[in-house]
């Protein structure tokens, strides 16, 4: 296998362990976690609202997730990438549920859709520089975030 193959294995696997980390994150209440896998820079599209810096980025969940659910479990599954040198476009799919109370697990506001993510090579790493959540579907109770 030559050198650029490699290389490209090895972004993608990156750029996995990436996407990967957002759910992660939001799940743990690990906003700042959150916040650190986007660039200084980052935008962040969700329901029309747009989150501009990263600062913005951490608080948007920390508002919307942590004071309306006991609990969230989002479910991550194809993730496509197509990597330019230091860019890459990447899409992601995924369902959401969100529990106001985790002692009624049967009570949950769910939404399903898809991330479509530019991701950048920084110094750090691979970082995402834009990011906007697609909705395609919802269930359950009425969402009670505004999106």
């Amino acid at each position: 296998m030559d050198n650029a193959t490699v290389q490209r294995l090895l972004d993608e696997s990156e750029l996995r362990k990436l996407m990967q980390a957002l759910p992660r994150a939001l799940d743990e209440r690990d906003f700042d976690g959150f916040g650190a896998l986007f660039t200084e820079d980052a935008e962040v599209e969700i329901g029309g609202q747009v989150r501009r810096g990263r600062q913005a980025i951490i608080d948007g969940p920390k508002r919307d997730l942590a004071t309306r659910y006991g609990a969230t479990f989002h479910h991550m599954g194809q993730i496509y990438s197509d990597l330019d040198e230091d860019e890459a476009r990447i899409v992601t799919y995924q369902v959401a549920y969100h529990l106001p109370k985790p002692s009624e697990p049967t009570a949950h506001e769910d939404a399903g859709g898809r991330y479509h993510a530019v991701a950048r090579r920084t110094e750090d790493g691979w970082r995402i520089t834009r990011l906007r959540l697609e909705i395609v579907f919802a269930q359950g109770a009425p969402m009670s975030l505004d999106v």
